[in-house]
């Protein structure tokens, strides 16, 4: 079917064509995460939904500066403006003051870390750092200011497209999670139904309804309000929920 000179082609192209990225591409979360770090800190009880933090467009910690996307800050924000407008600093201490290991529990029923079970081949799992991971993989302790990238979805995070919208569903639909299906139905030429693919419930996200709909807010705002950081794309008629994600990446 093709030379070896088309398949080195394709093998050393730098983009991968070969590679199924929605379930093997593994990518730092961003912004995505910051719902997670939201119902962590609401559901531990170290913020509410009039907890008020203070974003000056950085947080100073251990002699360095941790910027926010938006360079003059945010001011006092809540945690529903803070997953509104993708407050930074709001999830810098959110996430300081939950830890890594606190981080990474909600993170896992979120269903990240691991595979969602799709009835297709080579899976990736992803990656959810905790300290013991660290200490096993490297023999170096968690920094605490570790915490601080990966409660914004940077650092050691990395999870695959399709894990995101898993754990994104699961908020839409009040918090149940699905195993991914390939398989709707399988019909003769007559019609007649031979297999139909039935819902697998694989999780529940462990958020009550009260802080789920305070998160369920924030990600309608994000598109709906005129501070929302995916404004852009609302649709007059349309009712659209969301949450914008810019990761840092090098190779």
């Amino acid at each position: 079917g093709m030379s070896h000179s088309q398949w080195n082609e394709l093998t050393s192209n730098p983009f991968y064509p070969m590679t199924n990225k929605c379930i093997q591409g593994e990518y730092a979360p961003a912004s995505t995460y910051k719902i997670i770090t939201a119902i962590a800190g609401l559901e531990e009880g170290v913020i509410d939904e009039e907890s008020s933090l203070f974003c000056p467009g950085y947080l100073k910690y251990g002699g360095r500066e941790y910027r926010c996307w938006k360079k003059n800050g945010h001011g006092h924000v809540k945690v529903v403006d803070a997953l509104t407008q993708s407050c930074d600093v709001f999830f810098y201490q959110v996430g300081q003051k939950l830890g890594v290991d606190r981080l990474a529990w909600y993170a896992t029923a979120f269903g990240l870390g691991s595979v969602t079970g799709i009835d297709l081949d080579h899976e990736s799992a992803g990656l959810i750092p905790t300290a013991a991971w660290k200490k096993r993989e490297t023999g170096i302790s968690w920094q605490r200011g570790e915490t601080l990238s990966v409660s914004i979805g940077q650092g050691y995070n990395l999870v695959t497209p399709l894990q995101m919208l898993v754990g994104t569903s699961a908020v839409a639909n009040g918090g149940t999670l699905y195993r991914p299906m390939i398989l709707g139905v399988i019909e003769t030429a007559e019609g007649e139904v031979v297999k139909r693919g039935i819902p697998e419930v694989i999780g529940k996200l462990p958020i009550s309804k009260y802080n789920l709909d305070l998160v369920k807010k924030g990600l309608w705002n994000v598109v709906n309000s005129n501070r929302g950081t995916a404004r852009q794309i609302k649709i007059n008629g349309i009712d659209i929920s969301g949450k914008t994600g810019t990761a840092q990446v090098y190779s």
